[in-house]
C-alpha cells in the first residue's frame, strides 16, 4: 500500500506592486497580468503593508524604493519583523546605483532588486525564481512538521496545534480538549519477525484505521460513515508523534466521558486483523487520556500526562484516564 502526499503545495500566482508614480505601475501590472499574475496595485508603502498583512495575503511583492509614507526598505524590515507569517517574497525597484544603497536594500530584508527602467522579460524571470525559492520552503516547512512515512502531522506539528488548543482554554473557561496517547502493543515483533518494510506497512494501514476512528479536520479528513458524538465545531488532530506511538487531539469536547467513548471506539476499530506482506496479523493498542480541565499550562506537560495514562493502560489493559490535579487549577 503506497501512500501519496495531497498537500499540494500553494502557487503564489498573486503579488503586491507599490509604486507611486501611476505610468510605471500601471505598465508594472498590465506586465505582470499579461503573463498570468494576479496583481494588487497601491500607490505607497502603507496600503503596501496593509495589503501583504491580510489573512491568505500574496506571497510576492515588487515595491518602489522610494514612496511617500513607508518607502520600499521600511515595508521589508516590517514584513520580515512579523513571526509566524508565511514567507514573502520582496523584489525592490529602484533608480539608485550605488553599491551602498544596494546591500542596505537587501540588508532591510528585500529578497532581490531592479533597476528602472526593468525589461519585463527580467522582471518575469525574477519573479519566477521567487516562486520557487517560495515552493521549496513551503515544501521544508511541510516535511518538518509531517512524518514521511504516513503522512500524518509528527510531534512538532502535533505540539503547535495543541499549543494553541492550551492557550485558547486559559482564555475561555468552558472550552473542552483531550489528549490520546495511542501505542501499539508488541509492535516490535512485527519488525523483529517480519521486517521493517511489514512493520512500516502495518503503521500506514492503523494510521488509517485512526482516520476512521475520528472525525475530520482541515489535517484529518472524514473517511467513514461512523456517527460522531454530539458535539460543536472541532478540528481532531491525529499524529504519529514516532516508532509505533500516535497522538490524537480531541477538540471542543462536552467531557472527559467523550474522550473515553472515542478511545474506546478506536480500540474496536484495530480488533479486525491487518493483511501484511501476505499475511494476516492482529494487534491491539493502549490508550492514554488528558484532558484540559486539569489546568495545563503547557502542551507538553499535557502530553506528558497522557502518556503516563498509556502506561497505566498497558498495565491494566483498559483506556488510562491521567487524573485531574486541584492543585494545577489555572482558574486559581
Amino acid at each position: 500500500m503506497k501512500v501519496t502526499s495531497t498537500m499540494a503545495v500553494q502557487k503564489a500566482k498573486k503579488i503586491v506592486i507599490a509604486d507611486d508614480d501611476i505610468f510605471s505601475r500601471r505598465l508594472t501590472q498590465r506586465t505582470l497580468e499579461r503573463s498570468g499574475y494576479e496583481v494588487t496595485a497601491v500607490e505607497n508603502g502603507c496600503l503596501a503593508l496593509d495589503r501583504l498583512s491580510d489573512a491568505g495575503a500574496p506571497r510576492l511583492a515588487l515595491l518602489d524604493w522610494v514612496m511617500p509614507g513607508l518607502d520600499g526598505p521600511a515595508v521589508c524590515r516590517a514584513i520580515r519583523a512579523r513571526l509566524n507569517a508565511p514567507y514573502t517574497y520582496i523584489i525592490l525597484l529602484t533608480s539608485k546605483e550605488s553599491k551602498a544603497d544596494l546591500v542596505a536594500g537587501l540588508e532591510a530584508g528585500a529578497d532581490d532588486y531592479l533597476t528602472k527602467p526593468c525589461h519585463p522579460d527580467e522582471l518575469i524571470a525574477r519573479f519566477r525564481t521567487g516562486q520557487r525559492i517560495i515552493d521549496l520552503q513551503d515544501r521544508l516547512s511541510h516535511d518538518a512538521r509531517h512524518d514521511s512515512l504516513t503522512l500524518l502531522p509528527n510531534r512538532t506539528g502535533f505540539l503547535d496545534r495543541l499549543t494553541q488548543c492550551v492557550n485558547r482554554s486559559k482564555i475561555d473557561r468552558n472550552y473542552r480538549f483531550a489528549v490520546l496517547f495511542v501505542d501499539l502493543n508488541r509492535f516490535k515483533a512485527v519488525n523483529d519477525n517480519l521486517g521493517h518494510p511489514a512493520g512500516d506497512e502495518l503503521l500506514i494501514q492503523v494510521a488509517e484505521r485512526l482516520r476512521i476512528s475520528i472525525r475530520g479536520s482541515d489535517t484529518v479528513r472524514q473517511v467513514s460513515g461512523i456517527k460522531p458524538a454530539a458535539r460543536g465545531p472541532h478540528e481532531d488532530i491525529l499524529a504519529r508523534i514516532g516508532g509505533d506511538e500516535f497522538t490524537i487531539l480531541l477538540d471542543n469536547i462536552r467531557n472527559t466521558a467523550d474522550a473515553t467513548r472515542i478511545a474506546t471506539r478506536i480500540r474496536n476499530e484495530l480488533i479486525p486483523s491487518f493483511r501484511i506482506s501476505g499475511r494476516r496479523l492482529h494487534i491491539s493498542a493502549s490508550i492514554g487520556i488528558s484532558v484540559n480541565t486539569a489546568g495545563y499550562c503547557d502542551a507538553e506537560e499535557m502530553l506528558g500526562d497522557a502518556d503516563a495514562a498509556m502506561y497505566r493502560a498497558k498495565a491494566t489493559g483498559t483506556v488510562g484516564t491521567a487524573r485531574e490535579v486541584n492543585a494545577r487549577k489555572r482558574w486559581a
